[in-house]
């Protein structure tokens, strides 16, 4: 099972619709009356072939908001719920709607949740989850919450400039979306992490996919398995999952990104949260690489 797969617009806005009175108890990071000042959640969103949508939240500065489309779900809020506990405060401000949904049954991938930008310059997000595989498994959903986060805090418009369309324009990285500015997380993971001659073979107009990644995998220990060797915003993404709960490393390469990780003031407070909150450690499910 994919733990993300980042998609640009697998769940399209469509038609209007209200708001629900939830009987929910709320949360600390809920408030059911505020809805998003741009009413962007007064949208239905539709379904395509893969993908039936049945249930939809506004975020308005980092609380989960009114329900604006389909039905009150438990384990959606629930989802908000451990998202809010491990990520510091103000961290959720980029995020705009929280979506649940279905995967079709014929869908082989079962991913498990992703996230996409609501607008050319990356300042709202989109989260998807899908509830019934996040209910399947809660240690591989919750690694998959912040997999997925690190895919809203990594493209904002302060760690990526949407406006350059040219990889040939880009001095850090082009990843599909636009170019890494110099100093950003990202920028600095690859610098640290990914050659020029890996990066060279990156298809960053590709949805990854595992295999993608085997040959990487197959000659360097450091990947937390073969989905995180296909492209230095995955391998980031589980190497970060795998550090919020405590995952301990299975080789010497695991451990040099956990540590790199450690030395991020703004990284490890989504630790220590995690810590507080009584969530993990989780053991370590991921294939391991180099071997």
């Amino acid at each position: 099972m994919l733990r993300a797969l980042l998609v640009a617009s697998t769940v399209l806005i469509a038609s209007a619709c209200g708001t629900s009175g939830s009987a929910q108890v709320e949360a600390p990071g809920s408030d059911r009356s505020l809805v998003h000042p741009d009413e962007l959640c007064d949208e239905a969103l539709e379904s395509d072939d893969t993908v039936l949508v049945t249930a939809a939240h506004v975020v308005t500065d980092g609380r989960l908001g009114a329900l604006c489309f389909g039905e009150p779900d438990d384990t959606l809020v629930e989802a908000w719920d451990e998202l809010v506990a491990i990520t510091p405060p103000g961290q959720l401000s980029d995020l705009a709607v929280v979506v649940g949904f279905v995967a079709d049954e014929d869908d082989d991938s079962q991913t498990l949740a992703f996230v996409n930008a609501l607008d050319s310059e990356g300042l709202a997000f989109q989260m998807s989850i899908n509830l019934p595989a996040f209910d399947a498994d809660r240690d591989e959903a919750s690694l998959t919450l912040a997999h997925e986060f690190t895919h809203v805090f990594t493209q904002t418009p302060d760690q990526l400039d949407r406006s350059v369309a040219d990889p040939a324009a880009c001095e850090t990285h082009f990843n599909g979306d636009g170019c890494y500015r110099p100093g950003s997380l990202m920028a600095a993971w690859i610098e640290e992490f990914w050659s020029d001659e890996e990066l060279a073979t990156v298809d960053v107009d590709a949805d990854p996919y595992p295999e993608d990644g085997d040959d990487r995998c197959d000659v360097d220990d450091s990947f937390f398995g073969s989905y995180a060797a296909t492209n230095p915003e995955e391998d980031f993404a589980e190497a970060f999952s795998a550090f919020v709960y405590r995952v301990a490393p299975l080789t010497a390469g695991q451990r040099t990104k956990l540590d790199w990780l450690a030395g991020q003031a703004g990284l490890a407070e989504f630790r220590s949260q995690a810590l507080d909150a009584g969530l993990g450690p989780l053991e370590n499910t991921f294939e391991v690489c180099g071997s």
